[in-house]
């Protein structure tokens, strides 16, 4: 069946007005994404651009009144659409992106003292230079990713924006020279139908995404101290322990007293600050959490003895000197640690067990110590001092 132009351009209002409805039930659910009604009503204008030329060229519609109606909506349709996206990706306001309506502001100015949109040919390059100008940048604008995201629909969508900044392109190029691209403007604008479809279908997916990959973070993440809990680590961790890998039990001295002393808020600063500062310090390797009260637990891979209970030595150090002053009052705080590394393959759960086991044997030497677990110590090289590695029971 053959469409011709004028039925084209009937048919993809239509499309916009899905892609808008889409986008406005979006935000209306998700009400995080603002940039949603901003792209929806980008998405509007362009229909009723579409669906004037389309009844312009069937001649409905004043021929002045819908060639100047549409050479200014098309740029500031796609000038909203820039600004809806920049929040959509970026989640905060667009601020200073607002510029860019300056663009179809000229343009219409421009138009007004020229007459120009009454040319076919420059109604044509100044719909496909904005077409493919703003689709170039939102290109760009998918792929930037200043949160550190890494959602996998960013991709789908520059490419869509992409493609759709070619095709602006070598239309235009054909506008000059049509031997360069023999695509009638009925089949680019069918085209363009899909892009329409496609950008909405990514868009959705990306703020679904993302909606997903924070619901598990909220299920992962201590809301407190903003470093893993239990669950994460309890996820994380194999079943059994393989050789050379390190179990560390991580207890806060004396916390109770802290909160006794010095208040509840006292007690949820130390926590924090001294969960962040161990956070900082491990490697990407390392799995670490915080795993109830003030008990944090930490698995290290591939570790020997040694190299274990310089991690915890560090980590003992790092607390111990952290200035942490609440109210005007300096609260000083320490750490006690217990390790177990295993030799051969063992459960991760005795694993830990043994390294607890270190941990109470550190805490009755006097805190503010690591301890290496007895069998494990009677074949360690361990620092002297308040981190020697002295066997549980010594």
């Amino acid at each position: 069946m053959h469409l011709d132009l004028a039925t084209i351009l009937i048919l993809h209002p239509l499309s916009l007005t899905v892609g808008a409805l889409c986008f406005l039930y979006l935000r209306y659910r998700s009400r995080r994404s603002r940039g949603l009604g901003t792209m929806a009503v980008s998405f509007l204008v362009l229909a009723v651009a579409a669906l004037a030329a389309g009844a312009g060229e069937q001649g409905v519609i004043d021929y002045a009144t819908w060639t100047f109606g549409t050479t200014i909506a098309a740029p500031l349709a796609y000038a909203l659409l820039f600004v809806g996206l920049t929040h959509v990706m970026t989640e905060r306001r667009a601020g200073r992106v607002w510029w860019v309506m300056a663009i179809p502001a000229c343009i219409t100015l421009i138009a007004v003292f020229t007459q120009f949109p009454m040319v076919k040919l420059c109604r044509s390059i100044v719909f496909l230079t904005a077409m493919g100008g703003f689709s170039a940048a939102s290109a760009v604008l998918a792929l930037w990713d200043p949160q550190k995201e890494r959602l996998e629909s960013r991709y789908g969508l520059a490419i869509t924006f992409a493609f759709k900044a070619l095709l602006a392109f070598a239309t235009l190029g054909g506008v000059f020279n049509p031997e360069i691209v023999r695509l009638t403007p009925a089949a680019t604008f069918l085209i363009l139908i899909l892009c329409q479809f496609v950008i909405a279908m990514f868009v959705l997916i990306l703020v679904q995404e993302r909606a997903e990959r924070r619901l598990i973070e909220l299920t992962e993440t201590d809301s407190l101290t903003r470093i893993h809990n239990r669950h994460w680590m309890m996820d994380r961790l194999p079943r059994r322990a393989p050789p050379a890998s390190a179990s560390v039990v991580i207890d806060i001295d004396h916390f109770k007293r802290v909160n006794d002393v010095h208040g509840h808020a006292a007690g949820d600063m130390v926590l924090t600050m001294v969960a962040q500062a161990m956070a900082d310090r491990l490697g990407e390797d390392a799995i670490f959490a915080r795993v109830g009260g003030e008990e944090f637990g930490l698995f290290l891979p591939k570790t020997s003895e040694i190299e274990a209970i310089a991690i915890a030595e560090m980590l003992r150090q790092t607390v111990e000197a952290l200035s942490i002053v609440h109210d005007g009052i300096k609260i000083p705080v320490t750490l006690s640690a217990g390790i177990a590394v295993a030799r051969e393959d063992m459960s991760t759960k005795r694993l830990a067990g043994r390294a607890d086991e270190a941990l109470y044997v550190a805490k009755r030497a006097g805190r503010n110590r690591v301890r290496l677990h007895e069998e494990d110590a009677m074949i360690a090289s361990a620092p002297q001092g308040p981190s020697s590695a002295v066997p549980v029971g010594a």
